[in-house]
């Protein structure tokens, strides 16, 4: 297993020792002016018995007077031991998978007036967006492109990437209390296909391509509040509507509770429905307690449960069943003057219901997993 975000971590070494060399000498750090930077870099593996997977992330973000601004760059592996259901898939054969995803993500926010924030952002990826991506991109090539065997006319390689952009605006309705946001999104996502065996009206054999190219549009609303001097909420709902889809409506919200001098929880949860058969809630909590001064101590709970994909093919469908998925976590974060380092371990479940015949295909993608989780991210301000 690989972990290419270690170099992230030497960069990030590197700036941090420029830049710290003042603020040692000082007992505190003085205040930060006008204008700062901040940089922050953070890197995640999950694994579990046949796959392992890596995401990390450079951040800069750069603030002066009314505007604000940040750009990312993350990489992404996907490590895979492609494994056939050989009931239904006699020629398919193990093999060993890699991908990786490159990304770039910039947002901008501007103080047009006094309390009135403008937003925007625009990104773009080439790679594939998940696992279950590859995994399925993987059987359609070895079904239709084998290299035993005579290339399928109408398959084509599959070159997944995509772009997105949004805009919006926040508005400070009650001075450092409330907050409203409304933003629009708009993504494009050139996929890997799926594709279906038929015949044409005469009788010879045809193969039919699933949708590549996919468009989705978002509108949100969110709120969020200084109830009390101890208290802090968010809420947010969604409205996403995709390519040959029904729109799906989205809820989610969280709660910051300061339980304590040393004591914070917070709580979060939504809900996701989408027509004809789609409705998917989460909920979570996260304890945190300063053992040290600057030393915070975390336990995380989180559950998932979904009603599965919605079909939209003839007869072979590669849509994931209903998912149960529950993670408990233990997390560590150690604030000194203007950086901070986290660090977080966690172990989870996902349990699928049984597959349907026609997704039989994909028996051992949709099997359940038990899966190990580790985070590491450090950010620093100057």
């Amino acid at each position: 297993m690989r972990y290419p975000g270690c170099f992230w971590w030497i960069v990030v070494a590197a700036v941090s020792f420029a830049f710290r060399a003042p603020l040692i000498a000082a007992e505190n750090p003085p205040p930060l002016g006008p204008w700062f930077h901040t940089v922050e870099a953070d890197s995640e593996a999950v694994w579990s018995s046949d796959i392992a997977l890596t995401d990390s992330r450079l951040r800069y973000q750069h603030s002066k007077d009314a505007l604000t601004w940040d750009a990312a760059f993350s990489y992404a592996s996907f490590d895979i031991d492609y494994r056939p259901f050989a009931l239904f898939d006699f020629l398919g054969f193990p093999e060993h998978l890699h991908e990786d995803r490159f990304s770039g993500q910039a947002n901008l926010r501007y103080e047009m007036v006094d309390r009135i924030t403008l937003l925007g952002n625009a990104g773009v990826y080439d790679g594939y967006p998940d696992y279950r991506r590859v995994w399925i991109a993987n059987r359609f090539r070895q079904k239709y492109a084998n290299p035993n065997f005579q290339r399928i006319p109408g398959y084509a390689d599959p070159n997944p990437k995509g772009w997105n952009v949004g805009t919006g605006a926040r508005w400070e309705y009650l001075p450092l209390k409330g907050f409203a946001e409304l933003r629009l999104g708009y993504a494009f996502d050139q996929t890997a296909p799926g594709y279906e065996d038929s015949f044409d009206a005469m009788g010879n054999y045809l193969l039919l391509r699933g949708r590549e190219r996919l468009d989705t549009k978002t509108l949100s609303f969110s709120s969020e509040n200084v109830l009390t001097s101890r208290l802090r909420a968010l809420n947010e709902f969604t409205v996403t509507k995709t390519t040959s889809r029904e729109l799906r409506y989205s809820y989610q919200g969280s709660l910051n509770v300061a339980i304590g001098p040393w004591w914070v929880l917070r709580g979060y949860g939504g809900i996701s429905v989408e027509e004809p058969q789609f409705d998917a809630y989460f909920f979570g909590t996260t304890v945190e307690y300063e053992a040290l001064r600057g030393l915070f101590i975390g336990v995380t709970g989180r559950y998932y449960k979904d009603t599965g994909e919605i079909e939209n093919s003839l007869l072979t469908s590669s849509a994931a069943p209903a998912l149960e998925s529950w993670e408990l976590g233990l997390g560590a974060r150690y604030v000194w003057r203007r950086s901070s380092v986290k660090v977080y371990l966690s172990s989870f479940r996902t349990n699928y219901d049984p597959i349907r015949i026609g997704s039989a295909e994909f028996t051992y993608l949709y099997r359940d997993r038990k899966w190990g989780l580790a985070q590491i991210a450090y950010s620093l301000q100057f």
